[in-house]
């Protein structure tokens, strides 16, 4: 059975900042924060929708902000030309970092909410 993405990066080099990003991003989503375990990503979830993916890439930690393109970036920590995926790059979990992190959770949360509120119309 192939190992999980989760198992591979909470176990290697990077294992330490791994799980502290992971950790940190499940307060900052809340207590409904849930994940999911694949074979290349570990998702991180709510009942209102998908917030991110990180993984452990060559030198860092990779966020894979799912709404990113929708995201006011005033930290301009983002990266990438997806169609509404961009990433950040995380090498070390200071202030900085720890205040863009709580910032696109909070842009995402206020997204999904927009998001939701309208399919129900």
């Amino acid at each position: 059975m192939k190992r999980t993405s989760y198992e591979k990066d909470s176990n290697g080099e990077y294992a330490e900042l791994f799980l502290n990003v992971r950790d940190f991003i499940k307060i900052c989503i809340g207590n409904d924060a849930k994940e999911k375990h694949c074979e290349n990503i570990t998702t991180l979830y709510s009942k209102e929708g998908g917030f991110c993916y990180i993984k452990v890439k060559e030198n860092y930690i990779h966020i894979g902000w799912f709404r990113g393109r929708y995201i006011n970036d005033k930290y301009n920590f983002l990266f990438g030309k997806g169609k509404t995926i961009r990433g950040q790059k995380v090498h070390k979990l200071d202030k900085i970092t720890r205040d863009s992190i709580k910032y696109y959770v909070n842009e995402t949360s206020m997204f999904l909410f927009r998001h939701n509120a309208l399919k129900k119309l």
